[in-house]
């Protein structure tokens, strides 16, 4: 099994970037975490301190409802980190 490479994101050569594209950029992430998940890649996706998700989560959760997907928003203690967990909905498997 290769090991993962991590990739900075935002990535650090890419300049000026708008708040519209780095929204664009997290709903980009909750729509893979949805591909993933139901193409059954992955049973569950956890997103965490992604740059600007909170202000594309209504868009995310839409998303994730409309594939049949649960859509969790957490806010753990540490401040300015969320993570979304895209996963099945409970009682589903």
């Amino acid at each position: 099994m290769d090991s993962p490479t991590v990739i900075a994101f935002p990535r650090s050569d890419a300049g000026a970037i708008s708040p519209d594209d780095l929204g664009a950029a997290a709903l980009a992430e909750i729509d893979a975490a949805i591909a993933l998940v139901v193409r059954h890649a992955a049973r569950r996706v956890r997103l965490t301190a992604v740059p600007f998700v909170e202000t594309v989560a209504a868009v995310g959760l839409a998303h994730a409802r409309a594939a049949g997907l649960a859509f969790e928003f957490e806010r753990p203690e540490r401040a300015g980190v969320v993570t979304v967990t895209i996963g099945p909905q409970r009682g589903r498997r």
